[in-house]
């Protein structure tokens, strides 16, 4: 496919091509940062193409300067009450509560499901039965599975609920008495003890000091040490953003803060001997001034996937390709109350689970049941 031909336009460093999909302008930027030329698209709108790139000439980041020009035209052309417009207070006030990964989440939620569907409504306007029937269509049609059903409302009703504390809503929450169709959340165990065994082996016995260069060692050792966290029970996010600066290796903890937990609450877990070993190898090779645990050498940001990695390993030791890095706590929570009878208390604080409700998938107190539970496991795999 031959590239489309640039043109130039009456503004300084603003150019457009003729976009060979739908035959109009598509605008983008040149400028300059470190000395390097950089490129940003600016949408098929020349006074927003404009605005952007003023803004960037400022010293404003991409991003920001897209969410600055995008606020201010939806405001010009959108109702002040209306739910995209009252998204973006609703993301910049109770966003700054949340994770990085929990904003990325409910950001996507919104973007692709909810503010298509209710985007241009007045918050006035919008009832129970526009939602329920919103959900009904979306379960009808198979698009999402019912738990997903059920993280989509409460996003919705978190939303709404925002709205009354604001003072936008004073007739009550809509979205407080949609119903999600029944579904059972219990989480099959596809692998056997065999495998599980196999497949640990695989991961531990990675070889990190076969290749002549150092830094290809330090990176298979760093991903390594990712799916042995999540063996420990950690959820990926959890995994991902592990600083040194939460982890006392003079107590034998490592602490995941509320605001990087799923429940919102600050786990403590005491480290099994294996996994303090490990952390201090890491420790001493690491590069000074680095906090995050598991950063990318070539993008200086903590990993974003490692599943080239994880798909070599997995093809080692002979396991489905549907095992999903997730797997890793249903693994934990299934061996350890089916196989070692351990009580679901136990399991529910090495998996932080909020309630043991949610551990009582796995049945067909403190910080030390972490170390109690995944010891336990080890002996089990004879590791």
């Amino acid at each position: 496919m031959t590239r489309p031909k640039n043109y130039t336009t009456s503004y300084p460093n603003i150019y457009y091509y003729i976009s060979p999909k739908t035959n109009k302008k598509v605008y983008f930027g040149r400028y300059y940062k470190d000395r390097k030329q950089k490129t940003i698209t600016l949408g098929s709108s020349l006074n927003t193409a404009i605005k952007k790139m003023n803004l960037i000439k400022k010293g404003i980041s991409k991003k920001d300067s897209s969410k600055l020009v995008y606020n201010k035209e939806i405001l010009k052309t959108h109702d002040k009450h209306s739910i995209e417009v009252l998204y973006f207070e609703y993301i910049d006030i109770e966003g700054k509560k949340w994770s990085t990964q929990e904003l990325k989440t409910k950001k996507s939620r919104f973007k692709r499901w909810i503010l298509p569907h209710f985007g241009k409504m007045n918050i006035h306007d919008v009832r129970y039965s526009h939602i329920q029937k919103f959900i009904n269509d979306i379960d009808d049609k198979k698009l999402l599975a019912r738990k997903t059903q059920e993280n989509l409302k409460s996003s919705i009703q978190s939303f709404f609920k925002f709205c009354i504390k604001e003072g936008y809503l004073n007739t009550g929450n809509p979205a407080q008495y949609v119903d999600i169709k029944a579904y059972d959340n219990h989480v099959p165990m596809t692998l056997t003890l065999e495998q599980i065994i196999r497949f640990y082996q695989t991961i531990i016995d990675i070889d990190c000091h076969s290749s002549p260069n150092h830094s290809a060692n330090l990176d298979n050792r760093k991903k390594r040490l990712m799916l042995i966290l999540m063996i420990h029970g950690r959820r990926w996010n959890e995994a991902q953003n592990l600083c040194w600066s939460e982890i006392d290796f003079i107590s034998n903890l490592y602490i995941i803060p509320a605001h990087k937990s799923k429940t919102k609450k600050t786990q403590k877990h005491k480290m099994t001997d294996f996994l303090r070993l490990e952390l201090m190898e890491l420790k001493v090779i690491s590069n000074d001034g680095e906090d995050f645990l598991f950063i990318n050498p070539q993008t200086k940001n903590p990993y974003s996937s490692i599943n080239t990695f994880f798909k070599t390993i997995k093809k080692k030791a002979d396991i489905p390709k549907t095992f999903r890095c997730q797997d890793f706590r249903h693994v934990v929570g299934t061996v350890a109350y089916q196989n070692l009878g351990i009580p679901l208390e136990n399991i529910r604080d090495v998996l932080a689970h909020g309630s043991v409700t949610t551990t009582e998938i796995y049945s067909d107190k403190d910080s030390l049941n972490s170390r109690k539970v995944l010891t336990s496991l080890f002996e089990l795999f004879g590791f």
